[in-house]
Parts: structure tokens; sequence; C-alpha cells
């Protein structure tokens, strides 16, 4: 609207200068004789009225049009000038809570958090280092152990082993005397039977004998000497066998007590046996948990990684929207200037608008055509500059 105003009082149909030289000098060709001082003096009257209301009509729309721009102008000003304090308070606002991004050296804050960084990684490394150390040094302390143990408990079955071969030799041994000593008892038995059937037999044939038989003496004591003898040796005999018997029977005890004293280490070394086991599977256990608590250290790690990525990231979009509004500030600033510039350029447009009003009351007497011409440049020459910038 305003352009189109503007430009009707650009393009208006100006008042030819030919024409007011024609009404002057009576002719269009200005032909007719020129009138006198006083045909002009009389018509000036009329000649500056309808100049007044050409120029009041001319006026009154180029300042409404002006007035309407200069309201727009006001309004986005107005508009642009709250957009800007409702940055400027959240600029406010982001700087009291992260500092002035103007002033903060983003650089030095960086370093000293990436050293740090560095040094809880590093210090995270190195205790998970020290405790898988731990762990191995242990599980090899435990691993020797293991193998001093089993070595001890191999010695231990081999003996076992060893006595067992010795208790079934004794064994075998004791069965083998306990069979002699039985032949033994029942070869005495049969001699002694076969001792008294025949002194028996000998008897009865002396009592059934009537033949008188002289001995000698001596024959008669040779017989008994013999049969003393022979009672002797089979009480030697039966002695030894009885001393045999309690010898057989005593190691046999012997073998038993080393037998029990045996089955006692074996027990004994089964025990031990089942509580390495039990400190064997403890091992397994501990290793299995060393590992699950490295595995469970590594997914902190990451986790840790990826959070401090994303806190860079962010940190870098803030730095970003700080930029940004920063960047927006100061296009605002700009903008601000501008419309400042403008307004103070309307204002003195309107000052030479208001300029030709205080003129017209010492417009000079015209003598010369050029003069009406001169005036109506003068007049009309704000309206064109003003078109010219709407434009």
């Amino acid at each position: 609207m305003s352009r189109s105003r503007s430009g009707s009082l650009a393009g208006a149909p100006r008042p030819r200068p030919g024409s007011s030289a024609g009404s002057l000098y009576g002719g269009a060709g200005g032909s007719e004789p020129r009138v006198s001082a006083s045909r002009l003096q009389a018509l000036l009257p009329g000649l500056r009225a309808n100049l007044d209301a050409l120029w009041a009509g001319s006026q009154q729309e180029a300042l409404q049009g002006l007035n309407e721009r200069l309201a727009g102008y006001l309004r986005r000003v107005r508009g642009l000038e709250a957009a800007n304090r409702a940055l400027e308070e959240e600029i406010a606002q982001v700087r009291a809570r992260r500092g002035d991004p103007g002033q903060r050296d983003w650089e030095a804050c960086e370093r000293p958090l990436v050293e740090l960084r560095k040094q809880d990684l590093n210090m995270d490394n190195a205790k998970l280092l020290l405790q898988i150390d731990n762990a191995r040094l242990a599980a090899d302390d435990f691993k020797v152990k293991l193998e001093a143990e089993q070595a001890t408990c191999d010695s231990v079955q081999k003996d076992t082993q060893g006595l067992r071969k010795i208790m079934e030799d004794t064994n075998f041994l004791r069965t083998k005397q306990e069979a002699e000593l039985e032949g033994l008892k029942e070869e005495l038995a049969h001699l002694r039977k076969s001792h008294k059937e025949e002194a028996g037999a000998l008897r009865a044939l002396i009592a059934n004998s009537d033949v008188t038989v002289e001995v000698d003496n001596p024959k008669k004591q040779e017989l008994s000497e013999t049969i003393a003898q022979i009672r002797k040796q089979y009480e030697k005999v039966a002695e030894q066998n009885r001393e045999d018997f309690d010898m057989l029977s005593q190691e046999a005890n012997v073998n038993t007590q080393a037998l029990e004293e045996a089955k006692s280490e074996l027990s004994e070394l089964r025990r031990q046996l089942q509580g390495l086991e039990i400190e064997r599977q403890t091992l397994q256990k501990m290793e299995n948990s060393l590992e699950n608590t490295e595995a469970r250290y590594n997914d902190q790690l990451a986790n840790l990684t990826h959070v401090i990525a994303k806190l860079q990231e962010e940190l870098a979009a803030c730095r970003a929207d700080l930029e940004r509004q920063a960047r927006d500030y100061e296009a605002l600033l700009d903008v601000k200037v501008k419309l400042e510039n403008e307004i103070s350029q309307y204002s003195q447009l309107i000052e030479g608008l208001q300029l030709p009003r205080a003129v017209q009351g010492k417009v000079p007497p015209v003598s010369k055509s050029h003069t009406h011409t001169h005036t109506y440049h003068t007049h009309t020459q704000p309206c064109f500059v003003f078109a010219e910038r709407s434009c």
C-alpha cells in the first residue's frame, strides 16, 4: 500500500512548466506580449491558492503513507526488541549457568578434563591389572600346592598299594602256615594213634603169649630208652609246632595291626584328598568370579567411555548453540541499528517535508517562468526521494 501510494506520488502528472509559463505570458508558445506587473500581482493570490491545495493533498497522502510505514516499522522494531530481550534473558541464563562463552577458555577447561579422564582410566586399568596379577599369583600358588598335595597323595596311594600287597602276602603266608600247622597236627594225631595201636598190640601179644621170653635186662632197657627217645622227639616236634603256631599267630596279629594302621592312614589320605578337592573347587570358583569381575569392569569401562563421548557431544552441541545464539544476537543488533538508522532517516524526511510549509509564506514575486519550475521541483523532490527509498 505504501509502495502504491509512493508510486502514485512519484508518477503523478506534474504541472508542466510550459503551461505555467503560458498562463503568465498569455499563450502556449509565449508569442503573446508580456503582461504587466500589476496583472501578475493580481494573479498571484489565485496561483498561491492552487499551489496550496495541490501541496496540501499530496503532502497529506505522503504523510499518511509515511505514518503507516513508520507504524509498521515501529511494530516490527518492538517485536524485534521483545525477541531480543527474550534472547538476551536466555543468553544471560545460559551464561549464569555455564559462564560467559566469550570469556571462558574452553581448551583450558578441556585439557584438565582430558588429563583427569586419562588418569581415571589409567587408575582403573592399573587396579584391574593388579587384581588380575594378584589372582594369577594366587592361582599359581594354589596350583603349586595342588601339585605338591597331588604328588603326596600319589605317593601315599603307592605306599598303600605296597602295604596292600604286603598284607596279601602276609595273609597268603598265614594261610599256608595254618595249612601246614593243620597237617602237622593231623600227622601228630596219626602218630599218636599208631603209637597207641602198636603199644596196645604189643601189650595184647605179650599178655596172650604163653611163651616165656626171657629178655636180658640190657635189651629191656634199650626198648625203654627207644620209647623215651621217640616220646621226646614227638614232644619236641609238638613243642616246635606249638612255637611256630604262636609265632604265626603273633605275626598275624602284627599284620592285622599294620592293616588297621594302613586303613586309618588311607582314610586320612582320603580326607586330605577330599579337602584338596574342595580347595580346588574353591579356587575354580574364585577364578570364575575373577573372570566375571573382569567382564563387569570391562562393561563399566565401555559404559563410561560411551558416557564420556556423549558428554563431549553435548558439550559440542552447547558450544554450537551458544555460537548460534551469539550470531543471532549480533544479527539482531545489526537489524536494530539499521532500523534506528532508517527511523532517523524517516525523521529527517518528515522534517524535510515540513520545511516547504514554512517556506510558503516567503515566496518572492515571480518574474520569470523558470521560477515556478524551480519552486515545483523544490516541493516534489522529497516525495520523489521517499518513493525511491520505499522501493
